[in-house]
């Protein structure tokens, strides 16, 4: 037998394993392979599933906010509504007070009970006049806006009647005086205009906030 042959038949030079163990050496790698390709997926997996949640999660505290502003904006509305009716001696800035406080704790609306709204500056000492401002406070979002109503002159002013909404600030547009429009959803609220706190307005349907004590800045 030649140099050679003895070559050929033997170990490969410079490996030192037999080929039968390299050969199980090989399918040891592959099952490892294998293995940390499936841990891969199932982690991948598992962190795709994290972020899916949290951004269910974020989606359903954002929209159960918007809930719970045009549902305080609707009830503060529907109660100035009610009073502009009545003579100045008998309106009541309390049961305005007392109304943010059964939002408050309105279980259709406070969610985990941390909703907190509160009846800021306003007067409904004007008889043509009615408007507020109000806070609707939780974990994920604070907003203040104001909500009006304001009625002819006269005893037949109940006929002609304008009311409506505006805001003032909110944390989802950052700090200070808002200056474009808060999207809730299924509806928003506009940014308050300049002219409602203008004493050179001729409207006489349009709401005079700075007479109602509600300041501009």
């Amino acid at each position: 037998m030649t140099a050679s042959q003895t070559e050929t038949s033997g170990p490969a030079a410079g490996s030192g394993i037999p080929l039968d163990r390299r050969r199980g050496a090989g399918h040891g790698r592959w099952w490892l392979g294998a293995l940390l390709a499936v841990v891969g997926l199932v982690v991948g997996a598992v962190a795709g599933g994290a972020l899916v949640h949290t951004a269910d999660q974020g989606h359903a505290q954002r929209t159960l906010y918007d809930v719970q502003v045009l549902t305080t904006a609707s009830r503060l509305l529907a109660a100035e509504e009610a009073q502009i009716a009545l003579p100045v001696a008998q309106r009541s800035a309390g049961s305005l007070g007392d109304l943010a406080d059964a939002v408050s704790a309105d279980l259709g609306v406070n969610g985990a009970g941390t909703l907190r709204v509160t009846l800021g500056s306003g007067s409904s000492g004007r008889f043509t006049q009615i408007a507020y401002e109000v806070t609707v406070s939780s974990p994920y979002a604070s907003t203040t806006f104001a909500v009006w109503v304001v009625r002819g002159a006269g005893p037949s002013g109940m006929n002609t009647r304008s009311e409506g909404s505006c805001l003032l600030s909110s944390s989802l547009l950052g700090s200070g005086r808002a200056t474009s429009y808060l999207d809730l959803g299924s509806s928003g609220l506009q940014p308050c205009s300049p002219e409602l706190w203008s004493a050179r307005s001729t409207n006489t349907m349009q709401p005079h906030l700075d007479l109602a004590g509600i300041p501009q800045t």
